[in-house]
């Protein structure tokens, strides 16, 4: 699994569950993608570039199930053939969330009342906020 994930990416450094990488999702010209393997199995990535993990495994043709192991006594990870359930999180975890995605709208908000032009990328990134505030709304009313 972090085999397959590695030959896809450029410029891999690294060993023992930590490496690093050129992110695929972005034009990045020196490696920004930090990838970790967890005890578990789990694949942990992280952009520094801002690039979610989502993008980063489609960017390469691969899917978020992907990143997970096929454990059918987690009952947090996606099992091959099986409805994925979702991992639990702490509602302070998903607070964080809202409060860095709420900041980012705000700042573009407050660009757009200065009467600052919003670039395409600055509207992509607001609609992720948005689709990710609502994320953590459902997730918080629904456990």
């Amino acid at each position: 699994m972090i085999d397959d994930l590695l030959s896809r990416l450029s410029r891999v450094k690294g060993r023992n569950g930590s490496w690093t990488a050129c992110c695929p999702a972005h034009n990045d010209k020196s490696p920004s993608l930090a990838v970790r393997q967890a005890d578990d199995g789990r694949i942990l990535l992280h952009c520094f570039g801002g690039c979610s993990a989502q993008q980063v495994v489609e960017s390469v043709g691969l899917t978020m199930n992907d990143l997970f192991p096929p454990d059918e006594k987690r009952k947090d990870y996606p099992v091959e053939g099986k409805k994925p359930l979702r991992p639990k999180f702490y509602m302070t975890d998903v607070m964080r969330v809202i409060h860095r995605e709420a900041l980012i709208v705000s700042i573009v908000a407050a660009d757009i009342v200065a009467g600052k032009k919003v670039s395409e990328n600055d509207k992509d990134r607001v609609q992720l906020a948005f689709e990710r505030i609502d994320e953590g709304l459902r997730y918080g009313t629904s456990n």
